[in-house]
């Protein structure tokens, strides 16, 4: 269709088109180039640049096969317009994977986490190793890699547990009915400091918050790095320290009990003889 046209081109086209071509390709190996070596950096937004800088180069190339075209005197409109059929309908094939795409840059730009960050999502927690153009990867504290769908990512609650240094833990407690409360609030809180003993952590503290079945509920509140190596060992220091504690004042942490009463068995009436 086009070999008549592209034949009877002068040559001055021909070197305007390869001229074109070979800039095209130029700056687009100088964007990458640049993209890579600014990614080595560990910049904090490599991701981010490496996702732009894959746009732009597309971008160029697009721009530089519309110029080439032109100087080899291609009818564009059809092209366009061919090439746009085509397109929507590799669009509505490839959607989940370019919405996971637009996901990756929206993750880039918004920085609810940066690698190293714990996070939990999903239903997944773990350290976030890598933010792909299709997934957030995370590292489970079993050692799993866990891939999941950045739009899922987008869609669901996030919990960062490292974006501030430190966070808090409440520790449920049942003390018996008739101890006295006060003291043993007063303990369990002074344990806990103890325990901890960190001027960079607010102070623990014991409050009393209402009437259990089986006892006197009480939340211990402390803080701990957030870490969650440091968060699983602050809970079992802290469960230590206050089992310790009230052990030593005699208090007893009450736990369900079942009462059986023996009932008696009804005894079956007598029978009378025919010979009385």
């Amino acid at each position: 269709m086009f070999a008549p046209v592209i034949a009877a081109l002068p040559a001055s086209n021909w070197i305007t088109a390869a001229a074109v071509a070979a800039s095209t390709v130029a700056v687009a190996i100088l964007i990458r180039r640049l993209t890579k070596r600014r990614i080595k950096r560990k910049d904090h937004q490599a991701e981010l640049i490496d996702v732009a800088g894959r746009i732009l180069v597309a971008v160029v190339i697009a721009v530089g096969a519309f110029y080439t075209l032109r100087a080899l005197e291609v009818e564009i409109g059809p092209l366009l317009g061919a090439f746009g059929v085509g397109a929507l309908f590799v669009a509505v094939g490839l959607q989940p994977l370019l919405v996971n795409v637009v996901g990756s840059v929206i993750l880039q730009a918004r920085r609810p986490f940066r690698r190293g960050d714990q996070v939990a999502t999903n239903g997944y927690e773990g350290t976030v190793m890598d933010i792909t153009t299709t997934s957030t990867v995370l590292l489970s504290y079993n050692g799993e890699s866990i891939h999941i769908p950045n739009s899922a990512v987008l869609a669901h609650p996030l919990i960062n547990w490292t974006h501030e240094p430190v966070r808090r833990t409440i520790m449920p407690i049942q003390v018996p009915y008739g101890c006295e409360l006060p003291r043993v609030l007063s303990i369990l809180g002074r344990a806990a400091r103890r325990q901890l003993n960190d001027e960079n952590l607010p102070p623990a503290e014991a409050l009393a918050i209402g009437f259990g079945s089986h006892g006197i509920d009480v939340e211990l509140r402390f803080w701990h790095y957030s870490d969650e190596l440091e968060s699983v060992a602050a809970r079992s220091q802290i469960a230590c320290a206050v089992d310790e504690a009230l052990r030593e004042i005699g208090v007893a942490i009450p736990f369900p009990q079942m009462v059986v009463h023996p009932a008696a068995t009804p005894q079956p009436p007598a029978v009378e003889s025919d010979n009385g």
